[in-house]
């Protein structure tokens, strides 16, 4: 059954309390920013260079969906379409036999801003716990982080770090857009995504009695 929202944001602070002294994505939360994600915030930390054009984020937020959800969410390249701003190829090249380890082709198109920037990353998953991934050919210098998802009574506890370094032809302006204003935008179109998908799935059991 579909927990009301009263109910899911009462497990999720309990739950969020009780992690937030946890290490994961190699940062804790701070009592504030604790706070802050549990009022339903995206809270992002930025160490840029001066440019603002390259660096690491890592960022924090809850989603009303299960681990499993989470990860299955971000496990197939039909959902990234969804998430990830001006992507247009999303094709997985290879994969071991228990999927575990992925090679996966991505191409982002900015428009006129930019030329496309192509990459193919390793995906390393332990479903329902973490996805690290790293650039292994591509245009972007450094294109590499990790998402770990963590229980957080009925939802998930979402911690992401990334460290990007663009190539030189892309402008300084869009760099900084990308930190700025897509960063947090994809994290919004993916709990969007997820708490959808669990919406659907309780909706389909239900329906199934």
């Amino acid at each position: 059954m579909v927990m009301g929202s009263t109910r899911m944001a009462a497990a999720l602070s309990l739950a969020l309390a009780c992690a937030s002294g946890l290490p994961a994505a190699d940062f804790e939360l701070t009592p504030a920013e604790s706070q802050r994600v549990n009022g339903g915030e995206v809270v992002i930390r930025a160490t840029l260079d001066p440019s603002q054009r390259r660096g690491t984020v890592r960022a924090a937020m809850l989603v009303a969906a299960s681990p499993e959800v989470v990860f299955q969410s971000m496990s197939h390249c039909a959902d990234a379409f969804k998430y990830v701003p001006h992507l247009r190829t999303c094709r997985v090249r290879s994969q071991s036999p228990d999927g575990g380890e992925r090679l996966v082709e991505h191409e982002v198109d900015f428009g006129w801003y930019a030329p496309r920037l192509r990459y193919v990353f390793r995906a390393d998953m332990v479903p329902g716990r973490s996805i690290a991934f790293r650039q292994v050919s591509g245009d972007f210098k450094i294109n590499e982080g990790l998402w770990e998802f963590e229980p957080a009574g009925a939802g998930t506890l979402l911690r992401y770090r990334v460290q990007l370094d663009p190539p030189g032809y892309v402008p300084n302006w869009l760099a900084r857009s990308t930190f700025k204003r897509e960063l947090p935008k994809m994290l919004a179109d993916l709990r969007r995504h997820c708490e959808a998908e669990q919406v659907l799935r309780a909706q389909a059991n239900i329906s199934s009695y």
